[in-house]
C-alpha cells in the first residue's frame, strides 16, 4: 500500500512538474525591429528620370525627398502636413497617420523576406496598388535604408522638381531611387 501510495504521489509530482514548467519559447514574444512610425527622410534619384520623348529629364542624384513624400503622403489629411508619417504596424499592416492628432489610415501591407535583405511596401496610391522594394535593406534602430527601383510616377510628381515634367504627356516615367524611412518613436 505504501508503494501505490509512494507512485501516485510521484506521478502526481510529475504531471505538476510537467504543466507548471515555463517554456520560454511559449511566453516570449519576439518584436519585430521594423515596427514603428516613420518618415520618409530620403529619396535619391539612382538613375536619370527622363520622359519618354527626352524633351525632361531629372538626372541621377537628385534628391527628390520632397516630392516623394507629397505624393505618397497626400492620401491622408492631418492638420499640419508634418504630422504626416507612415506606421509599419503589426500584422503586416501598414498605416499612414497624423501624429498627434489620433488619426490612423490604414494603407497598405508590407514583408521582409527571410534573409531580411528585401522590404516590400504595398500601399494603397490615389486608388492602386504599388509595390515598393526596398533591396539592399538596411536596419537600424533609427532608420530603414534600400533602394526602390522602376517606380512608375506620374510626370506631374516630378514637375515640383523640373518644371519642365509639367507638360510632359507620358502616363508614367520610371524612377528608381535610393530611400531612408527615419524612424520617429
Amino acid at each position: 500500500m505504501k508503494l501505490k501510495y509512494i507512485s501516485y504521489i510521484l506521478i502526481f509530482s510529475f504531471l505538476i512538474f510537467s504543466f507548471s514548467c515555463d517554456d520560454s519559447d511559449e511566453n516570449t514574444e519576439v518584436s519585430e525591429p521594423l515596427l514603428g512610425i516613420y518618415t520618409i527622410s530620403k529619396s535619391v534619384l539612382t538613375s536619370d528620370a527622363t520622359s519618354l520623348n527626352g524633351a525632361a529629364t531629372i538626372p541621377s542624384g537628385t534628391n527628390i525627398t520632397s516630392a516623394i513624400v507629397t505624393a505618397f503622403l497626400s492620401e491622408i489629411d492631418c492638420n499640419s502636413s508634418a504630422n504626416k508619417a507612415i506606421e509599419v504596424a503589426e500584422n503586416n499592416i501598414i498605416n499612414f497617420i497624423c501624429r498627434y492628432e489620433n488619426v490612423t489610415q490604414e494603407q497598405g501591407s508590407w514583408a521582409i523576406n527571410p534573409s531580411r535583405s528585401e522590404l516590400t511596401l504595398t500601399l494603397l496610391i490615389q486608388g492602386n496598388l504599388v509595390p515598393l522594394k526596398l533591396t539592399g535593406l538596411v536596419e537600424s534602430s533609427s532608420k530603414i535604408a534600400g533602394n526602390v527601383a522602376s517606380i512608375p510616377v506620374p510626370p506631374s510628381l516630378l514637375a515640383s522638381v523640373d518644371p519642365l515634367f509639367a507638360g510632359v504627356t507620358d502616363q508614367a516615367i520610371l524612377i528608381s531611387i535610393d530611400m531612408e524611412l527615419e524612424k520617429l518613436n
